[in-house]
């Protein structure tokens, strides 16, 4: 039976498989039931995948929906985040030129490898588009960096273009090895959380030699204030200088910030677009 209904765009439990000007066909994570959303995040059908698939042809017809930009960018939000927190930086992108693909997986509930394969599954279903770009939070910039590392299809369609990874945990993160081993750590955050101590981050591909990266380090004002006055053996657990650094970087910037998502920042969009732009901050 069709029905609809405002949803929260699956934050956790639900993961894009196929995205077309922002209405997007998901898959639950357990059920593995498939459902389409349109770009109010309200289910429009519900199904198998080949039934959201007919639904959104019919969607597209009736709204008059237009193609999508021949250039991309895909914006992967951090652990436990979301595709909301991107919301001002996918009008920065799409003012630039781009197609702006805010993609929601769910990163409390598999480990990187697993979301790697949705996001081969997105890709290679795009149509239209011949280049994509990637803007990434947090653990975001290391699944990128295993997409760019599989041999996968969708990279004989679609070029490369840059790539922004907005505080990266490109060397691990000294508090998810603390609490990886924690039961309710793993209860909240999931499998991920093991898949980003030093130890096995390190051995995650670098990006290709030809692929134009930049890395952005936040500051949260607030933050800093606490991590200053706490004992110095409780400060190690706050991220490092050096934790987000990769070789091979075009660009590096710091942004002190009072926002708790960096990324709507206005000084983080305007480093972003500059990046995407011209390959510096």
């Amino acid at each position: 039976m069709a029905f609809t209904f405002f949803t929260l765009g699956g934050r956790q439990f639900w993961e894009d498989i196929y995205v077309y000007q922002k209405w997007r066909i998901q898959r639950n994570c357990i059920t593995k039931h498939y459902r389409l959303l349109d770009n109010w995040d309200i289910r429009r059908a519900g199904g198998s995948f080949e039934q959201c698939s007919r639904a959104l042809t019919r969607c597209a017809e009736i709204f008059q929906l237009t193609p999508p930009k021949t250039k991309a960018v895909v914006l992967l939000h951090e652990l436990a985040g979301n595709k909301n927190q991107f919301n001002q930086m996918v009008k920065m992108a799409e003012s630039a030129g781009f197609s702006a693909i805010a993609v929601n997986y769910p990163s409390t509930r598999k480990e990187l490898r697993a979301h790697v394969r949705q996001l081969e599954l997105l890709l290679n279903s795009i149509e239209y588009v011949k280049e994509v770009s990637f803007i990434t939070a947090g653990i975001g910039g290391l699944l990128v960096r295993l997409l760019l590392a599989a041999d996968s299809q969708w990279k004989k369609k679609i070029k490369t273009g840059r790539i922004v990874q907005i505080d990266p945990p490109n060397r691990g993160f000294r508090l998810w090895e603390r609490l990886s081993d924690s039961k309710i750590a793993a209860l909240f955050l999931g499998p991920s959380i093991k898949s980003c101590d030093s130890h096995k981050v390190v051995k995650i591909p670098r990006f290709p030699d030809t692929t134009e990266f930049g890395i952005i380090n936040t500051h949260n004002r607030i933050a800093d204030m606490l991590k200053d006055s706490l004992p110095d053996r409780w400060r190690i657990f706050f991220p490092q200088i050096g934790d987000s650094f990769l070789p091979g970087a075009k660009d590096m910037i710091d942004i002190k910030t009072w926002k708790t998502n960096p990324a709507a920042d206005d000084k983080t969009i305007r480093a972003c677009k500059n990046f995407l732009l011209n390959g510096k901050f």
